[in-house]
C-alpha cells in the first residue's frame, strides 16, 4: 500500500494562475487609474504591485490544497495519479512475486483518488468483480472516516488472498507490509 499527499507537484498550474492575476491586476489598474481617476499612473509602480500579488497568488496556490484543486483540472489529476501508480508498480518491482499475486493500493489524498493494481495472478484466480468492489467501496465513499474505508480495503484484500493463495511450507514475503508515504 502507498500512500502520497500528491501524485504530482502541479507547479506548472499555481506560476501560471500567479502570472496571470499579475497580468489582469496590471491591466486593471492601468485602466482603472487612466480612465476613472483620469491621471497617469505610474506604471513601475503598478508592475511591481502587480508582480507581488501575482507572487502571494502562486504561492497560495501551490500550498492550499482546495485551491490547488480549483486549478488543477480533473484530467490532470486523474493522468498524474495514473503515471504515480504505475511508476511505484515498478519502482517497488510488485510484479516480480513468484506466484505473480501482489496488489499494489494506491491512495493519493491531493487527488483524492485510488487505484488498485492486481498483478497478473491474482487476476486469473480472483473474479474483476471483487476487485471492482473493493476499489468502488474506496472510490465511491462520500462519507465514513478515509482511514477506516482504507482498512476495511486492505481487510478484503487480505480474505481475498488467503481463499486464492493459502499459505505454503515454503511461502516468503516478497514485499514490504506496512504502508508506504511517498512523495511527489
Amino acid at each position: 500500500m502507498v500512500l502520497a499527499p500528491a501524485s504530482s507537484r502541479y507547479e506548472g498550474r499555481a506560476l501560471r494562475a500567479g502570472a496571470a492575476a499579475a497580468v489582469i491586476l496590471f491591466v486593471g489598474l492601468y485602466w482603472l487609474n487612466t480612465l476613472a481617476l483620469e491621471f497617469a499612473p505610474d506604471a513601475l509602480l503598478m508592475l511591481l504591485e502587480a508582480a507581488a500579488v501575482g507572487g502571494l497568488l502562486a504561492w497560495l496556490a501551490s500550498r492550499f490544497d482546495p485551491l490547488r484543486r480549483l486549478l488543477i483540472p480533473r484530467w490532470a489529476m486523474q493522468a498524474a495519479v495514473e503515471a504515480a501508480a504505475h511508476a511505484t508498480w515498478s519502482e517497488e518491482n510488485v510484479s516480480l512475486t513468484r506466484d505473480r499475486n501482489a496488489v499494489l493500493l494506491y491512495v493519493s489524498v491531493l487527488e483524492g483518488a485510488v487505484r488498485l493494481m492486481p498483478d497478473i495472478g491474482m487476476q486469473q484466480k480472483l473474479h474483476e468483480g471483487k476487485l471492482g468492489e473493493i476499489e468502488g467501496a474506496l472510490v465511491n465513499a462520500d462519507q465514513g472516516d478515509p482511514v477506516e474505508l482504507v482498512c476495511e480495503a486492505v481487510r478484503k484484500l487480505g480474505e481475498c488472498c488467503k481463499d486464492c493463495f493459502p499459505i505454503q511450507d515454503d511461502d516468503q514475503n516478497e514485499l514490504p507490509d506496512r504502508p508506504q508515504i511517498r512523495l511527489p
